[in-house]
């Protein structure tokens, strides 16, 4: 992109209010907060990076909203701010929707954005802002401090059926025709409501290794979203099906950012910590924020803190070492207090092809294999949770997966790789006899 001073500006809304506006230009971005959200303390939670919905939390947000330069809001290098940058795709979804912008300009992560502003993750819409009723604060506080003496560049608006979903998988976000049957791209101003994980071309055996793995992870304890495998014959989009391969399936995860309502809030770990996608594989101090958050915030902190264990436990147990930051997420169901959503993203990575030459995770999974039940109990304690919760989760967890995975292994028909990874696992890991006596082991 060109990083002459073209300021463009985007309008910022959750439920419908104004939060502020993304203003871009010479490759910095910076949201400004509208007056009224910004002085009304009773405001939605847009970002826990942003603002923190507590009396507690004021001093923390008034940090970050009183200085232009604050990193949860202020970004450099044609990259956004965090929470933002979260909203972006990667990969495949990514190009789709760049090939959305027929000004060349707009094809950057501003004007992507903007592709997809009204059905993003979340509750929150982005739209190109009126140019001749921008404040004039936003003009001159914005990114260059004088864009009201600067020619203002208008952003291509959404594109009819655009929608982005955060992460490098290649997805769809769809609408239910026929649910089961038929889904198509979100159009007329209908929301999507499920994520369509693709297959690889002629290739379906991860989406059925994930399946597999969800489903085992249910088993334990852990709340997942609800999915299921269908045939890529049931995705109204043309010419799609027949690009990926005869016979091939996908995997259909409900959306828990979508209700009855419409849009509910929500947000990934790394938005949440203010961390920029790219950092999304952290080490234990950013999880031991992480579940902070979940136990002073959250309206069911021991509740959310006890699934976070159940689902870590389980994540080492199947083999999954991509659970990285973006792979937990928050969901905001009163507008303003976290809670842990429901588990997604679930992969026996140890079993996938080629794992041996996937560098971050063979790294992770070295790590997975000498957990122990103290290290767990040591995030607790170092996040202001009493120990017992992270125990009692874990040793559930495990005692679970002994008891019901060998069974549904086999009932689900799980591919063999799959088996033997768990199988081994499940003999070998120091974790998997967290609180097993030795005549059970």
């Amino acid at each position: 992109m060109s990083f002459e001073l073209h300021p463009r500006f985007l309008k910022v809304r959750l439920y419908g209010r104004l939060c502020g506006y993304l203003c871009e230009a010479g490759g910095n971005t910076r949201f400004v907060p509208a007056e009224a959200f910004r002085g009304d303390a009773d405001r939605p939670t847009l970002s826990l990076s942003i603002t923190v919905p507590t009396e507690a939390g004021r001093a923390a947000t008034s940090e970050v909203l009183d200085n232009a330069f604050h990193p949860a809001i202020y970004n450099t290098g044609a990259e956004l701010p965090p929470y933002f940058a979260g909203l972006l795709p990667e990969g495949e979804l990514r190009q789709r929707l760049e090939a959305t912008r027929a000004n060349p300009e707009d094809k950057d992560d501003f004007g992507v954005l903007a592709s997809a502003g009204n059905d993003l993750p979340g509750a929150v819409v982005v739209v190109p802002a009126d140019i001749a009723t921008l404040p004039e604060y936003v003009r001159t506080y914005g990114v260059t401090g004088g864009a009201d003496n600067l020619e203002i560049a208008v952003v291509e608006g959404p594109t009819e059926g655009a929608a982005s979903v955060s992460g490098v998988q290649n997805k769809l976000a769809l609408s239910t025709v026929q649910r089961g049957e038929r889904y198509t791209l979100p159009t007329h101003g209908k929301l999507s409501d499920i994520i369509a994980k693709l297959p690889a071309r002629n290739d379906d055996s991860q989406v059925f290794n994930e399946f597999v793995s969800m489903q085992l992870a249910a088993a334990a304890g852990v709340t997942i979203a609800p999915i299921q495998v269908l045939p890529m014959s049931s995705i109204d989009v043309e010419g799609l099906s027949e690009s990926m391969g005869e016979g091939l399936h996908y995997l259909a995860v409900d959306r828990f950012d979508r209700g009855p309502g419409g849009r509910v809030h929500a947000e990934d770990g790394c938005q949440m910590l203010g961390r920029m996608p790219s950092r999304k594989y952290a080490n234990a101090d950013a999880y031991v924020r992480l579940v902070a958050v979940l136990y002073r915030l959250s309206p069911s902190g021991v509740q959310n803190v006890r699934q976070f264990f159940l689902r870590q436990a389980v994540n080492t147990l199947i083999g999954n070492s991509d659970a990285h930051l973006k792979n937990f997420s928050v969901i905001y169901h009163n507008g303003k207090l976290p809670e842990l959503s429901p588990a997604y993203d679930i992969v026996c990575v140890a079993a996938l092809p080629n794992f041996k030459s996937y560098g971050q995770n063979v790294a992770i999974d070295a790590r997975q294999r000498t957990e122990t039940l103290a290290d767990y109990e040591r995030i607790a304690e170092q996040a202001g949770v009493p120990r017992r919760i992270a125990t009692a989760a874990v040793k559930e967890a495990v005692a679970l997966a002994h008891s019901h995975w060998p069974t549904l292994l086999k009932t689900l028909d799980a591919p063999q790789p799959i088996r033997d990874a768990i199988a081994e696992r499940l003999a070998t890991l120091p974790l998997a006899n967290a609180g097993r006596s030795r005549k059970s082991s």
